[in-house]
């Protein structure tokens, strides 16, 4: 990865109008069994069971030198996120910035699950606020200084990462991934999308309506106007040779439910 999404250029392959519908509908399930993947809990945070991930995720596709890039890269930008949540739970006592830390470190350890099937070296560093990648680097100086300035400005942080998490995940898809990426993809995808409406949900509470910088207004409406996403990231079944169907794939991850 050369460079992040904040420079607008990708854009979601979302379908348009596509419903938010459950993994757990019966034609899916018929043929299979459901992987309970992600827990989310009343507030949005989101939690990703890294044992069925990798029950799941055998390391029997190959994977590139791209792929392996991309994994190294959202294993830091996954770290970003934590740190930056991290440093302003110290400054502001919303709860927000207490529950999300914890689901962001459990999406580092989702990362580096994949990274491991893989003997693939971990370039995140034990240190908070230090990074490998040069460019994350910079970034996190940058949102750490801002976000410093008021929780107002946290949480405008909080959003954009989110946003720019959402952005940087969908970029496998470019990769032609096999369904270790996918299986993570997807599941921290709705990730973001729940924590990204946490954010906004506590900005709304503080008098302010945000508005998307990434994302297109498109995509952000479709994902801040709908509730939290509950359904698994990924249903197995016979629906093809590989024995395996992803919720809604045709829409680049954007599925769940309630």
């Amino acid at each position: 990865m050369k460079s992040i999404s904040l420079k607008f250029g990708l854009i979601i392959m979302l379908v348009s109008g596509i419903s938010l519908s459950s993994c757990n509908s019966s034609d899916e399930l018929s043929a299979g069994i459901t992987y309970n993947l992600v827990t989310v809990d009343n507030e949005g945070t989101t939690l990703i069971n890294t044992v069925d991930l990798k029950t799941v995720t055998t390391g029997s596709d190959a994977i590139t030198e791209s792929q392996s890039d991309w994994l190294k890269f959202m294993r830091e930008e996954e770290k970003l996120a934590h740190d930056l949540y991290i440093a302003f739970s110290e400054i502001y006592t919303v709860p927000v910035f207490k529950n999300i830390p914890r689901a962001e470190l459990n999406h580092m350890n989702a990362v580096l699950t994949i990274l491991t099937t893989y003997s693939i070296e971990d370039p995140a560093s034990i240190e908070n606020g230090v990074f490998n990648n040069a460019d994350l680097q910079a970034l996190y100086n940058t949102l750490l200084a801002k976000g410093k300035v008021s929780l107002v400005e946290a949480l405008k942080v909080g959003a954009l990462v989110e946003e720019t998490d959402i952005l940087d995940l969908a970029k496998v898809y470019e990769l032609n991934p096999g369904d270790d990426l996918t299986a993570l993809t997807e599941a921290l995808m709705l990730g973001s999308r729940n924590h990204l409406r946490a954010f906004v949900r506590v900005l709304k509470v503080n008098g302010v309506v945000y508005a998307p910088v990434a994302l297109s207004l498109e995509d952000y409406t479709a994902i801040v106007t709908s509730d939290w996403e509950r359904g698994t990231g990924l249903c197995i079944g016979n629906q093809n040779a590989a024995g395996k169907k992803y919720c809604n794939r045709s829409g680049k991850g954007f599925m769940g439910g309630k």
